[in-house]
C-alpha cells in the first residue's frame, strides 16, 4: 500500500502533462488558411507572319570528301579509315589498302608522308567484303623492343 501511495501522485502528474501537451498542440493554435495559387500567366495567341519564310529551291550541297590522304605520324590504315572525312568506319581499311597496293606492300607498315588515294565510289557489297577481310586479317604484333610513341592529337 505504501508503494501505491508513492506511485499514484507520479501517475497523476504524467497524465496531466499528457493532457496539457495534447491540448497545447490542438487548442489555441489556429492554422492560417492556405494561400490561393497565383493566376496563370496570360498566353498570347499565335499570329501567322505577314510574309512566309522564303523556301530555297536547291538544298545545300553535301561537303566534298577528300580522295587522297597524307599519312601522318603514328597513322595506320585502321585509324585512317576510322576518320570521319575518310570512311568513319575502321573496318573498311582494306579498301584503302587495295587502292594503294602499288605503294603498300604490308598493310601494317605505312610510312609518314605517303599520299594514299581514297576510293569513293564503293558499293555496299565491296564494303561488306572489306569488313569480312578486315576481321580475318591477322592482328599486327610489333617486334620485341619496338617503341611506338604517338603524341595526342
Amino acid at each position: 500500500m505504501t508503494k501505491l501511495k508513492k506511485i499514484v501522485p507520479w501517475m497523476a502528474i504524467v497524465a496531466a502533462l499528457g493532457l496539457l501537451g495534447g491540448c497545447a498542440s490542438v487548442c489555441g493554435v489556429e492554422k492560417a488558411p492556405p494561400k490561393a495559387p497565383p493566376p496563370p500567366p496570360k498566353v498570347k495567341k499565335w499570329k501567322a507572319p505577314a510574309k512566309p519564310a522564303p523556301v530555297t529551291e536547291k538544298p545545300a550541297p553535301a561537303p566534298v570528301l577528300p580522295t587522297t590522304y597524307t599519312v601522318e605520324k603514328c597513322d595506320d590504315l585502321w585509324s585512317i579509315s576510322a576518320k570521319p572525312q575518310i570512311y568513319n568506319d575502321p573496318w573498311l581499311w582494306p579498301l584503302v589498302w587495295k587502292a594503294n597496293k602499288d605503294k603498300i606492300n604490308n598493310p601494317n607498315k605505312i610510312k609518314e608522308g605517303m599520299i594514299l588515294s581514297v576510293p569513293r565510289k564503293v558499293s555496299d557489297a565491296d564494303k561488306a567484303k572489306a569488313r569480312k577481310q578486315a576481321m580475318a586479317f591477322p592482328k599486327y604484333i610489333p617486334p620485341k623492343g619496338a617503341k611506338r610513341y604517338c603524341p595526342p592529337k
